[in-house]
């Protein structure tokens, strides 16, 4: 399952709490096989699942051993929670000849936690407390994500759905300066170091935009697909900001 460089943008849309996915290219992968035995690599909430998902199909014998790996960094915003519990979901689901929905993964998450919406494919707005599709929305271009860490661990299952933002419309394509008012309203619950100064110097280098974890420590520069000068764009935002940690260069998965 995909991870996230935070949220595109996370509030309130007509009173229901709603978050944007920004998916990435970043993955937490579980095997199950008869070849090994026992769990590694799984947390409480993986776990968790594990359990949920063997007695939602009464599976009174598991014979199959469970791993989970992840390219994510924890307590970030970076769904890795959500990633790996969906990743043991439907790995153990498949094992037993059976398949979760996205909808359906959604519910098992966020009866755990409030999830991110990674089991959906591509950019959708999602209840981030039931896991309901609200919409799809349509990336009209191909954008790299580079990605930074603000550093420090976030306690994301408090934070989560904090934001007050008020969605004043719910489009059917990205809208960054969406992105950009949403970042900044969440400066008053969970602040980020010159966040308006890095989205002022992302500008002069022809970045799109910058998003953020809304209950994480990420913070996310978009350049166009085919700008070949991120490599070098990315060395002068880490010159002028070095308190931030970059962490990679990646995609937004449409």
């Amino acid at each position: 399952m995909r991870g996230t460089c935070g949220e595109l943008a996370q509030g309130f849309y007509r009173g229901e709490p709603i978050l944007i996915t920004c998916p990435i290219e970043k993955f937490s992968t579980a095997t199950v096989s008869d070849e090994f035995a026992g769990v590694d690599g799984l947390g409480s909430k993986s776990l968790a699942m594990l359990e949920k998902v063997l007695k939602h199909f009464a599976a009174q014998e598991f014979t199959f051993g469970v791993r989970l790996a992840s390219q994510l960094s924890r307590g970030k915003g970076m769904a890795s929670s959500s990633a790996d519990m969906a990743a043991v979901a439907q790995a153990v689901a498949l094992s037993l000849g059976k398949n979760f929905s996205p909808s359906e993964l959604g519910t098992l998450c966020a009866e755990i936690e409030p999830t991110d919406g990674i089991f959906y494919s591509g950019v959708v707005a999602m209840n981030p407390l039931t896991g309901r599709l609200v919409k799809r929305i349509r990336a009209q271009e191909q954008f790299q994500i580079a990605v930074f860490d603000y550093g420090g661990e976030v306690d994301t299952l408090k934070l989560n759905c904090r934001s007050q933002f008020e969605f004043p419309t719910l489009g059917e394509a990205i809208d960054f300066s969406l992105t950009k008012k949403s970042a900044l309203a969440n400066q008053t619950i969970l602040p980020k170091r010159g966040l308006s100064e890095l989205m002022n110097f992302a500008e002069t280098l022809n970045a799109v935009a910058v998003n953020v974890a809304h209950s994480g420590t990420v913070a996310g520069i978009f350049f166009r697909a085919e700008d070949e000068l991120a490599a070098e764009k990315i060395s002068a935002v880490r010159r002028r900001f070095d308190f931030l940690q970059f962490l990679t260069l990646t995609r937004l998965a449409v």
